[in-house]
């Protein structure tokens, strides 16, 4: 491990702390310096939304979550020792006898050379993260003197999540009051259901058919309600892409579900889900404008999607804005990239459902 590693890192996490998406650098920098194969940042209840991974690590922590090994992880054991000294191995809490015959380390990770562990354990906001650096067999444990160096990371670790979460909490408050703007009703949801922030147009829809309670959106009528409570359910994303709230004495509120994916999520902060609410019959905002808002797309980027989403092939959409073939696919790979979809099929139901 380089001798300058505290001090590079503090670097690392002044940049990571103004701009959020520098976090999967900083975690692989980490892994390099320590000399390991990998990194996986992740919340202590192992919720595949909230973590992130170095590439080298991809194809393991695909099948971690997908195949459920999350739920019981046998290095939650080294919890308490993270929460105490900031920093648990292997070697602490499995003897030679488990290493040699839990599937954990014979079938998970055996399947992909690995095999020793050092997770440097962090506080935000009363949630307990882990920096999972992760070692091959032939790589070998992370020594003693090692433990102590990575274990320092810790406290900076706690301080540049606090400070990510608080400009991400002022990001996303910005992103619902920008929909003010363009008169749209606007509220976002962490991972778990519950609201993080909300624009006053939002909060006028609010009363005795829609409500929140301890931080969850819910609703007077069952089948609303029921919806509602499906989006704090940790699926990977929201089941549903609209709930219709009816009102006794108004027109029904229409609920629109928008997966946050990339930098429009945030790490820390927690934004998972986007709301827009509207009522059937009033004046709607144009899709580009919600597309620019919700995901930072450029106003050429949100007019691409908006023409592909309608049909046009890339080529069409080219020479329709006047702009280089190799223009249009940059555009459409920042598109993915920021709205999250991997196929046209995506985009078109993304951008269709933005428009109702």
């Amino acid at each position: 491990m380089q001798d300058d590693l505290e001090s590079r890192f503090r670097e690392d996490l002044e940049e990571a702390v103004i701009d959020a998406a520098r976090w999967p650098d900083l975690i692989d920098r980490v892994s390099q310096a320590s000399g390991s194969e990998g990194a996986l940042l992740l919340r202590s209840d192992r919720t595949a939304l909230d973590a992130l991974c170095t590439p080298s690590l991809a194809d393991a922590s695909r099948r971690y979550f997908d195949e459920g090994w999350h739920r019981e992880d046998h290095r939650l054991r080294g919890i308490p020792l993270m929460r105490q000294r900031g920093i648990a191995v292997d070697q602490d809490f499995t003897s030679p006898e488990e290493f040699a015959q839990l599937p954990y380390y014979q079938d998970l990770l055996a399947s992909r050379s690995l095999r020793w562990f050092a997770g440097i354990g962090f506080e935000v906001k009363g949630r307990l993260w882990c920096l999972s650096l992760q070692r091959t067999i032939a790589q070998g444990p992370y020594e003693p003197h090692e433990q102590t160096r990575l274990a320092a990371l810790s406290p900076l670790l706690r301080r540049a999540g606090l400070l990510t979460a608080m400009v991400e909490k002022a990001r996303l408050a910005g992103m619902t009051q920008a929909f003010d703007v363009i008169e749209r009703a606007a509220l976002i949801l962490d991972s778990e259901g519950r609201a993080v922030c909300w624009n006053a147009a939002f909060g006028a829809l609010l009363g005795r058919d829609l409500k929140l309670i301890g931080g969850r959106l819910t609703a007077a009528e069952p089948e609303a309600a029921r919806h509602l409570e499906a989006l704090g359910r940790p699926a990977g994303r929201p089941p549903i892409s609209a709930v219709v709230v009816a009102r006794e004495d108004a027109p029904p509120i229409v609920i629109h579900v928008i997966p946050l994916v990339g930098p429009s999520r945030g790490l820390f902060a927690g934004g998972c889900t986007l709301l827009l609410g509207s009522i059937p019959g009033a004046a709607r905002a144009p899709a580009s404008a919600i597309l620019q808002v919700a995901y930072r797309l450029t106003p050429a980027e949100a007019r691409l999607a908006q023409a592909v989403s309608g049909g046009a092939s890339l080529a069409e959409a080219a020479a329709r804005f006047a702009i280089t073939a190799a223009t249009a696919r940059s555009q459409l790979k920042a598109i993915f990239a920021k709205t999250g979809a991997t196929r046209q099929s995506e985009l078109v139901r993304l951008v269709t459902g933005l428009a109702c």
